[in-house]
């Protein structure tokens, strides 16, 4: 679980990205981890090509498209998708790894 909540973060960041969710969303989702004393980032170590290859072997992926759940409009709503502009996804995974 403690892993996920930084998972959880970057699909928000994504989701933003996207322009699927406003900022008020995005400051929501992490109040309510850091209120809870949940993990907001994933471990420092984590660069883009291990995220890669851990998301490549998620149970999410099939036929070789990797699925991601997103917020999609207000908090609550999500989406279950292979439909997302990859070069979104690449700046998230950017945005927090270490290189």
């Amino acid at each position: 679980m403690k892993e996920e909540n930084g998972a959880y973060v970057m699909a928000v960041d994504m989701s933003h990205r996207l322009g699927w969710i406003d900022d008020s969303i995005v400051e929501r989702v992490n109040n309510i981890l850091k209120r809870a004393k949940l993990p907001t980032t994933p471990p420092e170590s984590m660069t883009v090509s291990m995220f890669k290859s851990i998301m490549a072997v998620d149970k999410k992926v099939a036929d070789g498209l990797l699925r991601l759940i997103l917020l999609k409009g207000p908090l609550g709503n999500c989406v279950f998708t292979g439909d997302y502009d990859r070069e979104a996804l690449d700046a998230t995974l950017r945005a927090f790894s270490k290189s």
